[in-house]
């Protein structure tokens, strides 16, 4: 009975110490379980090679991580990614230091594209950069849920003259998109391109040295925001063009609170198509998009404008009436619903490029350009393009009043053309605003009237614009 008693009793004081470690003032701690590690694979060094970062990308499951190692590595082939869900891709960091960066280096490549990436929904990528491919630095297409995040895509070497890189961040035919934090250096078409896809959010990029900055082409519903883009030929660019198959049409874009600087450049070396209308020195350009709003961005010293709007027609841009989307409609080549307004705009138009110093002959408007700055000269006025441009093109099935030879004409409501509440910093000298020109191209060209300037009164106007929300 002794015994017992003793054993209860030792029982009883194991419990109490236990429980007196577990408060406050206890001298016992218990240390948590370590997090279980995410499901997926942690690359090694040895593995950061073109085959075996494929095999472990192809033998991946569904809601997988793949975590790549820091260091700098040459790929020989491209790396793809093909039917996946929920796939996350990160590495260390996307700057310039092996020691403590994922660099993926395709500089010694035999094939084009850095990372192809086809049908992975709700898929990351983040954390690493991708050096010197040829052809596209990161490709995705017919995915939904796409996040580029804290990446670089760079071409390294002399760009301008060497660069072979198509596009940097280049997601394509795609829904509910993100691009953000991220920094593409050196394409010879588009730095950041989205293309016919739905839902899209680029923001707080830095894009320079690139033909065009940023592009939404051919698609619907996205905010462009808070992205510096500077040195580039053009910096931000909502497009619609003939091409593309799965919609023939841009429309629902906002450009706002972006920092648009220095976009000068001239085209590069290898640049081809269609970014080659871009005018060198052109700040903000929208083309043949409808429901387009550019406000409150910061556009400075920019050669040939601060924002130009055209119509396909009036960037020269043939396409065949017969072309149909996939879902049969045909192309749209005018702009309406287009509203410039509360942005700060200075140090433009010195000295036009593009079309506008090309001569007459070659289907360029040099000889414009020079009556133009010869009209301003003889009144004593700075020889300057003004802050905003709009080609003056109206489409005469949702306008009115157009000439017989297709001049003219106005757009009533929310589908007009408008500039309006622009802060402009005028030119030294200036006598009277240089905000807009009306180029009234058609009249121009017949030879049946000119631009409207400096009241260009078509310009003059507010709208109200669908809401745009981006990526949800």
């Amino acid at each position: 009975m002794h015994t017992h008693k003793n054993r209860i009793l030792a029982l009883t004081m194991l419990t109490v110490a236990a429980l007196s470690g577990c408060g406050d003032g206890g001298d016992a701690t218990q240390t948590p379980p370590p997090p279980a590690p995410a499901p997926g694979t942690t690359v090694t060094a040895a593995q950061m090679n073109d085959t075996d970062l494929n095999a472990i990308l192809a033998a991946a499951n569904d809601g997988d991580t793949i975590t790549l190692p820091a260091g700098k590595f040459a790929m020989l082939g491209p790396l793809q990614i093909t039917a996946k869900k929920n796939l996350t891709v990160v590495g260390q960091g996307n700057g310039t230091d092996p020691s403590k960066d994922t660099i993926l280096s395709f500089k010694t490549a035999l094939t084009q594209n850095g990372l192809s990436v086809t049908t992975a929904d709700s898929s990351t990528f983040k954390n690493f950069a991708i050096e010197d491919a040829s052809g596209n630095a990161l490709f995705v297409q017919s995915s939904n849920g796409v996040t580029m995040d804290t990446l670089r895509a760079e071409w390294t070497t002399d760009p301008e003259h060497t660069s072979t890189m198509a596009y940097g961040l280049y997601p394509v035919k795609s829904d509910n998109v993100l691009v953000t934090n991220s920094i593409v250096v050196g394409s010879r078409d588009a730095g950041v391109y989205v293309g016919q896809s739905t839902n899209i959010t680029v923001t707080n990029n830095d894009v320079h040295h690139n033909v065009a900055g940023v592009e939404i082409e051919n698609s619907h519903n996205a905010i462009v925001e808070g992205n510096d883009v500077h040195e580039n030929t053009g910096g931000i660019l909502v497009f619609a063009l003939p091409g593309p198959t799965r919609f023939l049409d841009t429309h629902d874009v906002i450009v706002r609170g972006n920092t648009i600087h220095d976009n000068n450049l001239p085209p590069a070396d290898n640049a081809q198509g269609l970014v080659l209308t871009i005018p060198p020195g052109t700040g903000a350009m929208v083309l043949a998009s409808q429901n387009v709003e550019v406000t409150a961005n910061k556009i400075t010293d920019h050669k040939t404008t601060g924002v130009l709007v055209t119509s396909a027609l009036g960037a020269g841009i043939t396409f065949s009436p017969e072309t149909k989307d996939e879902q049969g409609n045909p192309y749209d080549p005018y702009e309406r619903g287009v509203y410039v307004h509360n942005n700060v705009i200075r140090d433009f138009g010195t000295s036009p490029g593009g079309a506008f110093a090309t001569p007459t002959a070659d289907g360029g408007l040099q000889d414009f350009t020079l009556g133009f700055m010869a009209g301003l000269a003889a009144m004593g006025q700075p020889q300057v393009f003004p802050a905003v441009l709009w080609d003056g093109i109206v489409d005469p099935a949702t306008g009115s009043g157009l000439e017989a030879d297709g001049s003219g004409g106005v757009y009533a409501g929310n589908l007009q053309v408008c500039s309006m509440g622009n802060h402009i910093a005028w030119p030294e000298g200036a006598a009277f605003p240089f905000e807009n020109l009306d180029l009234n191209l058609i009249a121009l060209m017949t030879g049946s009237g000119g631009p409207n300037f400096p009241f260009s009164e078509r310009l003059t106007c507010t709208i109200e614009l669908p809401e745009v929300t981006g990526r949800s």
